[in-house]
């Protein structure tokens, strides 16, 4: 889903809060009422906001299945509700019908904005929390940083164009728009790219100790920091791979090519020409759908190994799941895991591959352990 709202949908989001309004009122004609019911069908957040607001105003037609009236109203909200709760237009004979008419026109006028005031409270609290942790936060000098948790996965459009999806606990600082020779991003973690074509204006990714340039072409950066390598695999066009501490090494990568970049244990602590050293591997991949690739496959939200160390697959399951791996004997972790996985829960991913490895697991909250 991309994080950057076009107009239609700023203009059914705008639609859907009238019509709201009109709801919590009792102003809505039977078309709107359906046009509401429709358009929360296919855009079901703004439907459990409405059972919220419902639920705050007091509705006698309304019984809030998932949550108790305690958990979801304080005093605060409570008031603003009983000003929701206007009294009924008493029917006196000495009123005119023209004054009761005004009158009641003033009435719903006052439901109506107050019902609105309210919506508008909820999606502006809602809009907040979204963009506090799910959205780009903006920094300074025109930077902004998009950050995934463990068990997310999310994609974005920069400002050029070029399309990018973060895997889970992965960061991504990059500019609000694109100025000079080049196109520069920063990613920590996992990221692929579809980076749109701008022959006089390299896009450079700058991923732990390498830096990838690129025209326009799709590929994978894998660069967490815990992790043993960094991985850089491309699907199509063509990439160029500089070693930062080797300025004068530079990997050309064709369509179906993994580089891995090694980063050694230090030997000595003191020695920081055995730190800082790097070593690398090219090998070609399999021809296949992006979707059937190892290194691509969650983008999909698909999980394929591939005759991998249970010692990263353990990696894999932590980031995908937002759980906690502990390898109580650790001789498993050497083992070796083949299989696909799509829909499957942690559970069933782990009664799957019981099947070809032999191992048991205990599960205890996000925790599991292996033995």
């Amino acid at each position: 889903m991309s994080f950057f709202q076009t107009n239609k949908e700023s203009m059914i989001k705008s639609r859907i809060v009238e019509l709201m309004a009109k709801k919590i009122g009792k102003e809505a004609s039977k078309d709107e009422l359906d046009e509401l019911s429709e358009l929360l069908l296919k855009n079901p957040g703004y439907a459990y906001l409405l059972e919220i607001v419902l639920s705050l105003k007091g509705s006698r037609n309304h019984f809030e299945r998932d949550l108790p009236q305690e958990e979801l109203v304080d005093h605060g909200w409570q008031h603003l509700a009983d000003k929701l709760n206007l009294q009924p237009l008493v029917d006196d004979d000495t009123v005119s019908v023209e004054k009761r008419g005004r009158i009641k026109n003033i009435i719903y006028s006052r439901r109506f904005w107050l019902a609105a005031a309210t919506v508008a409270v909820f999606l502006g609290c809602s809009m907040f929390l979204y963009k506090t942790y799910f959205g780009p936060q903006q920094l300074a000098e025109g930077k902004k940083l998009k950050e995934t948790h463990y068990g997310t996965v999310a994609n974005l459009i920069l400002a050029d164009g070029s399309k990018v999806w973060l895997n889970a606990g992965s960061k991504l600082l990059y500019p609000d728009k694109f100025s000079g020779s080049q196109r520069e991003v920063t990613l920590e973690g996992e990221g692929f790219f579809e980076v749109t074509k701008k022959p006089n204006m390299p896009f450079l990714v700058h991923a732990g100790k390498i830096t990838v340039k690129v025209l326009g072409t799709k590929f994978n950066v894998k660069a967490y920091t815990e992790d043993a390598d960094i991985e850089t695999t491309l699907i199509s066009g063509k990439v160029q791979v500089m070693l930062n501490d080797d300025p004068e090494k530079e990997i050309l990568l064709s369509p179906n090519e993994k580089l891995t970049v090694i980063k050694p244990l230090a030997i000595n602590a003191t020695s920081a020409q055995i730190n800082n050293e790097l070593k690398y591997q090219v090998q070609a991949l399999p021809v296949a759908a992006n979707n059937n690739l190892t290194e691509t496959a969650w983008v999909s939200n698909r999980l394929v190994l591939n005759n991998e160390a249970f010692d990263n697959v353990a990696k894999l399951l932590e980031r995908k799941f937002d759980v906690h791996v502990f390898f109580d004997n650790d001789k498993l972790k050497d083992e070796h895991l083949t299989g696909v996985f799509e829909k499957e829960n942690i559970q069933e991913v782990l009664d799957v591959l019981k099947m070809t490895t032999h191992f048991r697991y205990r599960i205890d909250g996000n925790n599991i352990h292996l033995y």
